[in-house]
């Protein structure tokens, strides 16, 4: 008796949860499906930006990077720099972030005055091509799927809270699904092909959900903790973190000024690359703002050795381009090594193609769940509205098969 008023009570939370969050669930699950092969399908479309030839060493990264500020003018100072493998372009990026009188709570695109990637072939110095993040079609997608292209703190919470509610509605989902024979369970577990749509709509959603719900839910708890900090934070305790990992440091004090000279961003490099014994798959160079003498460089190693991914931060002086700290992947604590790994974990990219195609195939049939619900919901409205109709019909027939024939004019 308790559970049947329990199923009763998650009935009604799975069918009126998915009505009000059907819409962003299936956007949302559409623009992961994209985002799942987002740097393979950019690497597609954009070779002529990406792939470059090994012509011999590379040139010094600063003058490469003066050949990046001239391309974008002295108005957008260049931020960050990516160094990739031999036979990949370099990226100097270009951000600034508009001031709040300027930013529209309504959209993404007011946050940023400019944001633009500039890609050079590192054996040539070539310009390869510049494009602008903020309207570039993955990073559209990407917004889409993280706060529908509203400005972070307003979309963020919307898309955030609508997930809460999606895992809601997969244990809610779960409790309906549990049956109660072996002959029920069989029945749930597959689909009758033949049957009308209506059943076959029905076993789509009631299998399908079934066998999607733990792999969506891995995805759903990951991507919360781009919505809600208090979310982050409940997985850094769990992983025995007393909170997030600060990685900003600060160089020590000194008389003299930082200089960014391009002999220091040189030496910088050629540091961190023969202390990785020049093994890489990118090397992040996050380029520090005037009079701030930190430059911050992280280090995407290849091959990782412990199911996460390999990353590393360094820590330089620009004072003098001396390394003052570093956190190697290996001292990193438990709570670090999830948060560099969440977004491949959240992407199915942790172990390579199978984990992908399995978060794809998960994220599509997300999508389809609030269509195949809102179908059987409106089957069984509609079928409600028909029974309505009979009845209230029934009386007046009954009344006109009683009356005499003399009667009837």
């Amino acid at each position: 008796m308790i559970w049947k008023r329990v199923k009763a009570v998650a009935a009604w939370l799975h069918l009126w949860v998915g009505l009000v969050t059907g819409i962003i669930v299936v956007l949302v699950s559409v623009t992961g499906c994209i985002l799942v092969f987002e740097d393979e399908l950019f690497d597609t479309f954009h070779r002529d930006l990406i792939e470059v030839k090994q012509t011999g060493p590379a040139r010094p990264v600063s003058e490469l990077l003066a050949i990046a500020q001239k391309k974008l003018g002295n108005k957008k100072p260049v931020t960050d720099i990516r160094i990739n493998e031999a036979d990949r372009s370099y990226i100097f990026s270009a951000a600034k972030i508009n001031k709040k009188d300027k930013i529209k709570w309504w959209s993404y695109f007011s946050q940023f005055k400019y944001k633009d990637d500039v890609y050079i072939n590192p054996y040539t110095g070539k310009v390869l091509g510049v494009i602008d993040v903020r309207y570039e079609f993955f990073n559209v997608t990407e917004q889409l799927h993280r706060q529908l292209l509203l400005v972070k703190p307003v979309g963020s919470v919307v898309v955030g809270s609508c997930i809460l509610l999606f895992l809601l509605m997969m244990i809610t989902g779960f409790m309906l699904w549990l049956p109660k024979n072996l002959k029920q369970l069989k029945k749930n577990l597959s689909v009758k092909w033949n049957a009308r749509w209506k059943r076959v709509n029905y076993d789509l959603h009631n299998s399908f959900g079934f066998y999607v719900l733990p792999i969506a839910m891995i995805i759903a708890i990951t991507g919360l903790v781009w919505s809600f900090k208090w979310w982050e934070d409940g997985i850094y305790r769990i992983l025995g973190s007393p909170g997030k990992v600060e990685l900003v440091r600060k160089a020590p004090k000194a008389a003299m000024p930082a200089v960014q000279s391009g002999g220091t961003l040189d030496d910088i490099l050629a540091h961190i690359q023969k202390e990785i014994n020049n093994s890489y798959l990118t090397i992040g160079l996050n380029l520090p703002e005037k009079d701030e003498p930190t430059l911050m460089a992280f280090v995407y190693h290849k091959n990782p050795t412990d199911g996460w991914r390999n990353m590393s931060y360094f820590y330089f002086d620009m004072h003098n381009g001396k390394q003052f700290d570093k956190l190697i992947h290996s001292q990193k604590p438990l709570g670090l090594k999830w948060r560099n790994s969440n977004k491949d974990i959240h992407t199915g990219k942790i172990y390579g193609l199978g984990t992908q195609i399995l978060a794809f195939l998960a994220s599509f049939i997300c999508a389809s769940l609030p269509v195949t619900g809102f179908l059987i919901w409106w089957g069984k409205r509609s079928k409600k509205s028909k029974k309505r109709s009979a009845k209230l019909s029934a009386p007046a027939k009954s009344q006109k098969a009683t009356l005499k024939p003399e009667a009837v004019v």
